[in-house]
């Protein structure tokens, strides 16, 4: 299952100081097969979206790493790191080794 962040220009937020913003405004969190899906689930779980005026056809969409992505991504880093390790330090550290981009995506995982 995948997780997404839905997200519109619609509307404004108000500051401490009672000034009107225009921003994005969060509409939800949702665990969805796909943009689609997310969209109709957003709707569904939350009819008072279109009711106060929010038209979530026209909201972004963007997919997250879920927990669950990113433990299946640290799992397959682990499995590759001591061999692509290796390989790194036997290519003199090449810049362009794969090593670096398992390095990257395993910061991204502890996070």
């Amino acid at each position: 299952m995948n997780e997404y962040l839905i997200y519109t220009a619609e509307g404004f937020t108000e500051s401490p100081e009672h000034i009107d913003i225009e921003n994005h405004q969060l509409l939800g969190r949702i665990q969805a097969e796909n943009k689609e899906q997310a969209k109709s689930l957003l709707k569904k779980e939350n009819p008072w979206l279109e009711e106060i005026g929010f038209v979530v056809e026209n909201a972004f969409v963007q997919q997250i790493l879920s927990n669950e992505n990113k433990q299946d991504l640290k799992a397959l880093l682990d499995y590759l790191w001591k061999a692509e390790e290796k390989h790194f330090e036997e290519s003199n550290y090449s810049k362009d080794h794969i090593f670096r981009t398992i390095s990257r995506l395993r910061l991204l995982c502890e996070e």
